[in-house]
């Protein structure tokens, strides 16, 4: 994966707009801020109503007659599916590519000034957020008709679609119960060759799992002294860094994909099967009987990382009004909706909405009944640190 999960591009900076003077003392006009006018006649940002008209978006919508979206997921094709029939006249045009294609993408074209994409869908957005904000690459809107029910720091400074989890998933056949108690156990000799994970150079859920272990290396320190009762003797700048060191040398197993690791963690064929790293929405395989698998809820210091799958507007985007409807309907429709509307394809086991007019999809208990790390800013700052130290370690 490359470098871009970090977005460390450079760009031209923005002037504001101010009152020039000719040489002959007369003013001009103050020069139009394009990004404000788009705003404006998009009736977002500082021109939001306090009560959007949804008759009057999608009277526009159909004469903007399309929306495009980029999304990271295939689900986004059943959602569109379903818009098209919700709302005859717009058609949708979706790519389901990955999220460093996204990232990509919007950039080149927000760059060369093309003006193509409505909205996009990935997790890739939170690490980077802030810097595609300051830029105008996206847009925080979110439908006010929905400010009741998803919560304002699930709504600022990105807009979140849904929640999900990176666990770490044992064979429930084979073990008859949690095979280890504390995550440093995987860096002695008897789990040598027996952890997998999703490789962080090609899943940023990975990396940001991995940088997790640096983000709270004070909690990490703590948890080896506990289970080891000795501090813990350093040969790198913190305990993350070191746990992220003895993982790899004691052959830690990089999967290519979600499904390398189940297949992997569900061998009921060997002694021990490894332990492996997935996201919490690969237990519904588990439901549907293609895997069997448990999650390791009680590992210490914590059981796994909650991280958000980001839907922004994107800026200058062609088609608004569409692309307003077309969120909305993805976020699960106007409270009172029938079902689930759009987010239908995401209302799965171990996916969380963060809409509190939802429940969470069974087994499943509310995410802050887990002992989860949460991602935040601090976290995603240390990205391109942890990439080089496990560039050079690897």
């Amino acid at each position: 994966m490359k470098k871009l999960l970090v977005l460390c591009v450079l760009f031209a900076f923005m002037v504001s707009p101010f009152v020039l003077f000719a040489a002959g003392g007369q003013e001009r006009a103050p020069a139009v801020d394009p990004y404000d006018e788009w705003m404006r006649n998009a009736q977002i940002g500082p021109y939001l109503p306090e009560v959007e008209d949804w008759d009057a978006i999608y009277e526009a919508a159909k004469k903007e007659g399309k929306v495009i979206i980029y999304a990271s997921s295939s689900r986004i094709f059943d959602a569109t599916q379903s818009f098209e029939e919700a709302y005859p006249g717009i058609t949708v045009e979706a790519y389901n590519i990955s999220t460093v294609e996204i990232l990509e993408k919007i950039e080149r074209e927000h760059q060369a000034g093309i003006r193509n994409a409505d909205l996009i869908l990935t997790g890739g957005i939170p690490p980077v957020a802030e810097d595609l904000l300051a830029r105008q690459i996206i847009n925080d809107y979110c439908p006010s008709i929905l400010f009741d029910v998803i919560p304002e720091h699930f709504r600022t400074p990105y807009l979140t679609a849904r929640l999900g989890a990176t666990v770490m998933a044992y064979s429930d056949v084979v073990y008859s119960g949690e095979p280890i108690e504390s995550i440093w156990e995987l860096t002695l000799p008897e789990w040598k060759d027996k952890s997998i994970i999703r490789d962080p150079l090609r899943s940023s859920g990975s990396l940001e799992w991995v940088t997790t272990f640096v983000r709270y290396a004070d909690e990490m320190e703590a948890e080896y002294e506990r289970f080891f009762g000795r501090p813990i003797e350093l040969t790198t700048e913190n305990a993350g860094y070191e746990f992220i060191k003895r993982l790899l040398n004691n052959g830690l197993q990089l999967a290519s994909g979600s499904r390398d690791a189940l297949d992997a963690v569900s061998v009921d064929t060997i002694a021990q099967p490894p332990i492996g790293q997935i996201t919490s929405s690969n237990y519904r395989d588990v439901m549907s009987g293609r895997y069997q698998f448990d999650i390791l809820y009680d590992m210490k210091p914590k059981a796994g990382m909650a991280g958000s799958t980001g839907f922004s507007l994107v800026g200058f985007a062609p088609h608004p009004n569409a692309a307003k409807l077309l969120m909305l309907w993805i976020l699960g429709g106007p409270p009172g909706t029938e079902g689930y509307a759009g987010f239908e394809p995401w209302f799965v086991t171990g996916n969380w909405p963060v809409r509190t007019d939802m429940g969470v999809p069974e087994p499943f208990l509310p995410l802050a009944e887990y002992n989860f790390w949460f991602q935040d800013q601090k976290l995603f700052d240390l990205m391109p640190d942890v990439m080089d130290f496990w560039l050079v370690h690897m």
